[in-house]
C-alpha cells in the first residue's frame, strides 16, 4: 500500500519541501499495534494497544488481538510470533486494498 512516508520517529517525511510517498504496510502495522481502541475516530474499535499487554502473563492474548486487528484492516495474516522479545509479523494487504 502506498501512503505518505514517515520517519523512524513517526514524523511525516518531507523530501525537498514536499510530501514523500512509499510502501507503508509496515507503518500501518506499527500504527495499529500502538493505537488503543478509540484512537481512530473513523474506526473506534481499531487498535491493539500493545502497552496494555506489558503485564500480561500470556503472550497469546497479544498475538490473538493483533491477528484480529490486522485481519479487520484487510490484511491476510500468515504468521505472528514473538521471538527474542520482538513481534515478527508476516501479514500483507489483500489485493482490493493495494
Amino acid at each position: 500500500m502506498i501512503d505518505i512516508a514517515h520517519t523512524s520517529d513517526g514524523d511525516i517525511e518531507l523530501a525537498t519541501g514536499d510530501l514523500a510517498y512509499n510502501e507503508s504496510s509496515e507503518q500501518h502495522q506499527q500504527d495499529i499495534l500502538v493505537a488503543d481502541k478509540g484512537h481512530y475516530k473513523e474506526s473506534p474499535d481499531m487498535g491493539v494497544g500493545i502497552l496494555n499487554f506489558l503485564q500480561d502473563t500470556d503472550p497469546e492474548n497479544l498475538l490473538r488481538t493483533t491477528r484480529k486487528q490486522f485481519a479487520k484492516d484487510s490484511m491476510k495474516v500468515q504468521k505472528i510470533a514473538i521471538t527474542q522479545g520482538k513481534i515478527n509479523v508476516d501479514a500483507r494487504y489483500e489485493d482490493s486494498k493495494s
